[in-house]
């Protein structure tokens, strides 16, 4: 790297959506009907990664090439993503210097009331910016 950072686009992430392909363009009433027959699916990946000693894990992760990626992962049991609480972020690096064991950042991420605080003032500025009288 040069100092510059890493210049990355939405569309550069490869994502793992935890919505199927087949739900996506439903309207509201359609997908609210049909989204537990997808509990089935999801309860089978959950029990295999138990099976193997393992949590499922939704996953970012980024290397200096760029690569980025979010998607679904069975960690081991002993990994420090299959041992957060409740609402923890985590993030670990792995680099140069922390390679043999790598840096471990952990703490508690926003929580439901925040983070619904969040999305509602995001709908609120949204309907404004729609030009709905609030």
């Amino acid at each position: 790297m040069n100092g510059e950072g890493l210049r990355l686009e939405l569309d550069d992430v490869h994502v793992e959506s935890l919505v199927p392909a087949e739900l996506l363009d439903l309207d509201v009433e359609s997908f609210l009907s049909r989204y537990a027959d997808c509990d089935r699916a999801m309860a089978a990946r959950h029990a295999s990664a138990t099976e193997a000693g393992a949590a499922l894990r939704y996953v970012a992760r980024l290397d200096v090439a760029g690569n980025v990626s979010v998607r679904l992962e069975n960690v081991p049991e002993q990994h420090p993503f299959a041992r957060i609480n409740l609402t923890d972020n985590v993030v670990r690096f792995v680099t140069e210097r922390y390679h043999e064991n790598p840096l471990i950042v952990q703490g508690p991420g926003a929580g439901p009331d925040v983070t619904a605080a969040g999305v509602f003032a995001d709908l609120l500025r949204l309907g404004t910016y729609l030009g709905a009288s609030l």
